[in-house]
């Protein structure tokens, strides 16, 4: 099956840049918002500890206030229900803070010791005579961005009765909802190609509306506007396109963005922004 590593525009696969600082970060604040609220609850919870004991089919429960008391008090679960489970709350909390604060020191020692730049810096140290015998493990990302707009490609021909819709890019393109996607990726400095010509799993060559490059991740997703859902007709091919595509590995929310209009639904800016924002910064 082609997928959308098989078609990548990009000439090489190099290392994509590094996310794990900012991944280990984003870690690192979920685990500190959920010690606080471990912490506010360990402030409220109750003295002691629990002890459940099976008495045939059903647990009895006991209250413990000092540690050498290896029974407790028995707790009437009717009545003191609360009781049982801030006591239950309290034990679990306790073993989860322990967790949490060795896996925040386990991260903060990782960060001190994590230096992914020397990758990048082993090529940038060479000399220019030297960089240009070998293949590079990392290129920058304006150097992938200058490979990446630097392919040569034929778009499909647009007719000459076609409404003259020219991009801020300078490209012509079919529609009006076309030319709010290409010029809100231009003002959000996302590369892109026009019809760009893919080959799918069962051979057929599609012109996708647009394929963009997330720069961050180095990723690659296509991009298909529907413009006339309110016609059946229509609508059938669109999903037959939707299915054809996931059959080559090109996967609605993972690689390929599809954004939809009818006659009483047009396309969205605010809606083209989100999907720019959520896969392609």
């Amino acid at each position: 099956m082609n997928n959308i590593n098989n078609n990548r525009l990009l000439p090489h696969c190099p290392l994509t840049p590094d996310t794990v600082i900012s991944t280990i970060i984003n870690r690192q604040s979920e685990l500190s918002s959920l010690l606080d609220t471990i912490n506010t609850r360990l402030d409220e919870a109750p003295a002691g500890t629990l002890r459940i004991a099976n008495r045939g089919n059903r647990p009895q429960y006991y209250h413990r206030l000092d540690s050498n008391d290896r029974k407790g008090s028995y707790i009437k679960k009717k009545k003191e229900l609360t009781l049982i489970k801030n006591l239950a709350q309290k034990e679990y909390d306790l073993r989860v803070k322990k967790e949490v604060e060795c896996e925040l020191q386990a991260l903060t020692d990782f960060l001190k010791n994590y230096s992914p730049e020397q990758i990048e810096q082993a090529y940038d140290s060479l000399n220019t005579a030297r960089q240009e015998l070998i293949i590079p493990a990392y290129i920058a990302t304006k150097d992938v961005i200058l490979q990446w707009n630097d392919i040569q490609y034929n778009s499909l021909d647009i007719s000459e009765d076609t409404p003259e819709y020219y991009s801020d890019n300078g490209e012509q393109v079919r529609s009006k909802s076309e030319l709010i996607i290409a010029n809100k990726l231009k003002q959000h400095n996302i590369p892109y190609k026009y019809e760009y010509p893919l080959v799918l799993s069962t051979g057929i060559t599609v012109h996708p509306d647009f394929i963009c490059l997330n720069v961050n991740t180095r990723q690659e997703f296509i991009w298909e506007h529907f413009g006339i859902m309110g016609d059946s007709e229509y609508m059938t091919k669109a999903l037959k396109k939707i299915n054809d595509y996931a059959k080559s590995g090109y996967v609605l929310g993972r690689n390929f963005i599809a954004t939809f209009e009818s006659s009483s639904v047009p396309v969205n800016s605010n809606i083209v922004d989100i999907n720019i924002k959520e896969f392609l910064l």
